[in-house]
């Protein structure tokens, strides 16, 4: 038996869908050579991703672009029947609102096809340690949106979030890790995931993507201005 090698003894389970057959086995390939990966199955398409998902995986692989649908349907399964998982988006699609609308559909990370193999397998285990991986033009897209929303005034039933929770929040979105998030506000690894779960419950969410992009809809947190200010 492959013996894990993420530190922790524990294998992950995964699934990867995505049309492009070549690329499905080449990202089945890189969390099978990894060690502490097993990849329950692969799809072609959302009906095929949906079935695959009553699995009940820790980690999916998604492609947005299938020959029937849109990737964003098997993430917004993923969301309903486990919750905990985790949803990393690696598509072609860079445009506007495939970006914002994965987001919203619950998906913890969003990178590009080109991304090299290394980066690929370190933004996977970033994901399943809590973090957001964000392509560079991804977060383009979430700054633009925030530009975009400049002159809109909250939700009147806009949930109330404290001022460390936004700064919090505010630091995910700039693409912190947990320890660097708790360095930068001077309190542990375990009070940061205590404000987030106090966060995720406020903003009815499951996933920092999810909670980075309502606080940025309902303008409770500016990326404009500095944590904290």
């Amino acid at each position: 038996m492959t013996q894990a090698v993420n530190g922790t003894g524990k294998r992950f389970t995964a699934i990867v869908v995505d049309d492009d057959v070549i690329l499905r086995r080449r990202l089945s390939g890189i969390l099978s050579v990894a060690g502490d990966f097993e990849v329950l199955g692969e799809a072609g398409s959302v009906a095929e991703g949906l079935g695959l998902v009553t699995r009940g995986p820790q980690l999916a692989l998604v492609d947005l672009g299938l020959p029937d649908g849109h990737g964003i349907e098997v993430i917004a399964a993923l969301r309903v029947h486990v919750p905990e998982a985790k949803a990393l988006v690696i598509s072609v699609f860079e445009d506007r609102a495939s970006v914002l609308g994965a987001f919203r559909a619950g998906a913890d990370g969003y990178l590009l096809k080109d991304t090299p193999d290394d980066q690929v397998l370190a933004h996977v285990r970033e994901t399943l340690a809590g973090e957001t991986p964000i392509s560079a033009r991804a977060a383009g897209h979430l700054l633009s949106f925030v530009r975009a929303e400049q002159r809109q005034q909250p939700a009147a039933d806009a949930p109330s979030l404290s001022p460390r929770e936004k700064e919090l929040l505010q630091h995910l979105a700039r693409g912190l890790a947990r320890k660097e998030v708790a360095r930068e506000m001077g309190i542990s690894h375990f009070t940061v995931g205590e404000y987030l779960q106090s966060i995720y419950r406020k903003l009815s969410v499951n996933s920092r993507g999810e909670a980075v992009y309502e606080a940025l809809r309902a303008r409770l947190i500016d990326l404009g201005k500095a944590p904290g200010a």
